[in-house]
């Protein structure tokens, strides 16, 4: 897997994969007490801007259909969102409920409070640069999976 001379740890995928981990885990402790997961604050947050298709909220947290179909079909039994059918009978939309809003309304200042600590500890001009080289890597991985 690794080429002559190369240390585990210069694997992309598997230290991404550790520092996403590492990450969730953080930013799931700091948002517990509101009963969401970090993953589920980002979709929820996401509803709450407007109603929409599962379509376009996969594109834009960068997920496939399929897994974000089954992570909203949690939030739905927790009563956090509502699934309807749109227009065509095809297309599905996602609204937030009251509940949703509640549980919303917990968990931002607790991100908040762990969004500033990690500034704080990596220092703003580090925390920029992560934040910009991985957006960049990010357009770099897109474009590679276009390629094929």
């Amino acid at each position: 897997m690794l080429e002559d001379g190369e240390a585990a740890g210069s694997c992309t995928c598997g230290e991404l994969r550790r520092a996403a981990r590492a990450v969730t885990l953080l930013y799931d402790n700091a948002t517990k007490y509101s009963g969401l997961l970090s993953t589920q604050l980002g979709v929820l947050h996401l509803v709450s801007e407007s109603d929409s298709k599962i379509s376009d909220l996969a594109e834009e947290l960068g997920m496939d259909r399929t897994t974000l179909t089954r992570n909203l079909s949690v939030l739905e039994r927790q009563g956090l969102i509502k699934i309807s059918s749109g227009k065509d009978h095809r297309t599905r939309i996602v609204t937030i409920t009251t509940k949703g809003r509640n549980s919303l309304a917990k968990a931002v200042p607790l991100w908040n409070q762990v969004q500033r600590k990690v500034k704080q500890e990596m220092g703003e001009n580090a925390w920029s640069e992560l934040m910009r080289n991985l957006s960049h890597f990010m357009k770099v991985a897109d474009q590679l999976n276009e390629s094929k």
